[in-house]
């Protein structure tokens, strides 16, 4: 008895469907990237009445209501704070640093990191604040 023998036919790729599957997984990192929180403490920052100039700091440092110190989410001590602005400031272009305080800490204290990003090389300074 013989048996017909059939054709084959190549596997073929339909790349219809790989498109969407990569262009849904672009789509969702996309969106789930700008949900990423970042690390660090929380400050209760002062408000204000007038409004200013938005900018977008490029080099931050928060000061807790203890007093502790925060670059990058990371706590630092005053000697370490010069040395890595310093170092980020050296790559920056605006040379500036905001600084987040809580409104509990103390003046002296705001004014001791603006003389430490002085130190460091900081040019210009922006104190934030929000809006009543």
């Amino acid at each position: 008895m013989k048996f017909p023998i059939k054709k084959r036919h190549k596997p073929k790729v339909l790349l219809t469907p790989l498109i969407d599957i990569v262009f849904l997984l672009l789509v969702f990192f996309l969106l789930a990237s700008n949900f990423v929180d970042q690390q660090g403490t929380s400050v209760s920052i002062p408000q204000v009445e007038s409004e200013g100039e938005e900018l977008v700091p490029e080099i931050s440092v928060v000061i807790n209501e203890s007093g502790q110190l925060y670059f990058k989410g990371v706590l630092v001590n005053e000697s370490i704070l010069v040395k890595i602005l310093s170092d980020n400031l050296k790559k920056s272009i605006k040379k500036n640093v905001s600084i987040h305080a809580d409104r509990q800490v103390k003046y002296d204290y705001v004014v001791r990191v603006i003389d430490i990003a002085k130190e460091a090389g900081a040019q210009d300074f922006i104190l934030i604040t929000q809006r009543r």
